[in-house]
């Protein structure tokens, strides 16, 4: 039975690092966008020493790069960067090295936001009468409450304004004991009550912008040709596989309104051709052309073989 379960256990072991470079399951199909975090205002009046925007700011900055749906970029010192590019151009300094110019990435979408709640409060309602028949332990809560804006970088406009919260029971309203020496974001300030309060905030949060800038679907796309040869976009990142049959279309010209200037999408794509997965790399594959000519950019969308059920 041990033999077993170690087999068992090795199999998944190897399972997981055969897939280690996939992207995760929710993630394989959609678009990444770009996005940086601004400053977090701190509007919750919290009485002690922490800076709580800048500890939420960072909390966030965290969960968005471990939920790998994002390219997150710093913006908090752009400035170092570009010195630092700058300074490497000198001649003072050798060539072998050098890291290129022009090779920073474009942000799409901003976030930032404002903490209005950081705080214990009583229970009220329904919550306080059952805590106070003893149904509950706990008559009071931590609360914390961001307003969080997402501005898309292309038209400056805030294309969403979303109010998230966080809440866990505290056995007090009072705060001093608690927290007095204790780092914001420490192991042991995500066991109390407002560190509870602040993950299912985060849960919250990263819901909500996932459903406004995220949810978009990703295809790969051409990258070059080479004879009867295509390279394109997507590969073990992406679980394409050896054998997969795509269609390449040609994106339609886009539609913009006459009055406000917005692209309201695009016309139909044009069918091209018809590419064959021959070889997968970790994030581009190999492809044989079976028909159509095929320019960098155009998209490429998997077709689904359905057996005959007369075979």
């Amino acid at each position: 039975m041990k033999l077993l379960s170690m087999i068992c256990l090795l199999i998944l072991m190897s399972s997981c690092q055969l897939n280690s470079k996939r992207l995760p399951v929710g993630v394989i199909d959609k678009k990444i966008p770009t996005i940086a975090v601004l400053e977090f205002a701190d509007k919750s009046h919290f009485r002690y020493r922490w800076n709580v925007g800048e500890g939420i700011r960072d909390s966030l900055i965290d969960e968005l790069v471990q939920s790998k749906r994002y390219k997150v970029l710093t913006r908090e010192n752009i400035d170092a960067v570009i010195g630092e590019l700058d300074i490497q151009q000198d001649k003072l300094f050798r060539p072998e090295g050098k890291v290129a110019r022009g090779r920073l990435k474009n942000v799409q979408y901003l976030l930032k936001g404002s903490v209005t709640d950081f705080a214990h409060v009583a229970k009220t309602g329904a919550s306080a009468f059952f805590s106070s028949w003893g149904f509950s332990s706990s008559t009071h809560v931590a609360v914390v409450t961001v307003t969080l804006y997402i501005i898309e970088v292309e038209s400056g406009e805030i294309i969403a304004s979303k109010q998230v919260e966080g809440k866990a029971h505290a056995t007090s309203i009072d705060v001093g004991g608690q927290y007095k020496d204790m780092s914001f974001g420490s192991g042991s300030f995500y066991r109390t009550p407002l560190g509870k309060a602040c993950k299912e905030l985060m849960k919250e949060a990263l819901l909500e912008i996932n459903k406004t800038i995220a949810d978009e679907k990703w295809h790969p796309r051409v990258i070059r040709t080479e004879g009867d040869t295509l390279i394109l976009s997507g590969g073990e990142d992406r679980a394409i596989q050896v054998g997969n049959l795509y269609s390449a279309y040609f994106e339609g010209s886009p539609l913009i309104d006459p009055e406000t200037g917005d692209i309201l999408g695009h016309s139909d794509s044009q069918l091209i051709g018809r590419i064959q997965i021959t070889k997968v790399n970790d994030k581009f594959s190999y492809a044989k052309i079976i028909k159509g000519s095929f320019r960098q950019g155009q998209i490429l969308r998997q077709v689904i073989v359905v057996p005959n059920k007369n075979e």
